[in-house]
């Protein structure tokens, strides 16, 4: 019975999973029975797989991300309240809390915030997977 690895085959994950163990190609391919060459090819075709695989993520993460905008003047610790709310509305679950929140506000745009208020208008885009990008 075969488990559903997304873009990889069972060989292919079973390499990539020695491999993280420490084992050589040389060392897997007698385990598996098969050539270095072979195990060489296999975890070369995995690696791309998996490039291909993350490559996609990052495409449907920046597809049509909710954006907030933090207006000048509004409160600090008002607006992690606003974003999850937005994400909310658009069945995005945030996976940052408030504290977190504010912390990257603070971090990304503290020349934006003076004490707790903003003082420039600040984007946040609010990625599919719950990830916050403060602009």
């Amino acid at each position: 019975m075969s488990r559903n690895n997304g873009f990889l085959t069972e060989k292919q994950l079973k390499i990539l999973e020695l491999r993280a163990q420490g084992y050589k190609q040389r060392e897997i391919a007698e385990l598996l029975g098969t050539s270095r060459e072979n195990v060489a090819i296999l975890e070369k075709r995995a690696r791309e797989n998996v490039e291909k695989a993350r490559r996609t993520i990052i495409a449907f993460e920046r597809l049509s991300p909710v954006r907030v905008l933090l207006e000048e003047g509004e409160e600090l610790f008002a607006a992690p309240e606003k974003i999850l709310r937005i994400a909310d509305k658009h069945g995005i679950k945030v996976v940052h809390n408030k504290t977190s929140l504010i912390g990257m506000l603070r971090r990304h745009a503290g020349s934006r915030i003076q004490g707790n208020r903003i003082t420039g208008k600040i984007g946040v885009s609010i990625l599919r997977s719950g990830r916050i990008i403060v602009e």
